[in-house]
């Protein structure tokens, strides 16, 4: 974890925390569909890299 997730993390629990004031269903709302998102785009991203990285141990490989 580097400090961009952990910003976001923050940012997360902040603005389900505001908007549990508001409604707490809307708070729950949020808050789940933003690490639904952020975790789907992180394995989305690795998934990438892993795949760039294959590509790139074949090409030295070969």
């Amino acid at each position: 974890m580097d400090r961009w997730d952990v910003l976001a993390l923050l940012g997360i629990v902040f603005l389900g925390a505001g908007l549990w004031l508001i409604a707490p269903w809307l708070g729950l709302t949020v808050v789940g569909g933003a690490l639904v998102v952020i975790g789907l785009g992180g394995s989305v991203l690795a998934e990438k890299a892993a795949a760039r990285q294959e590509l790139i141990d074949a090409k030295k490989g070969g």
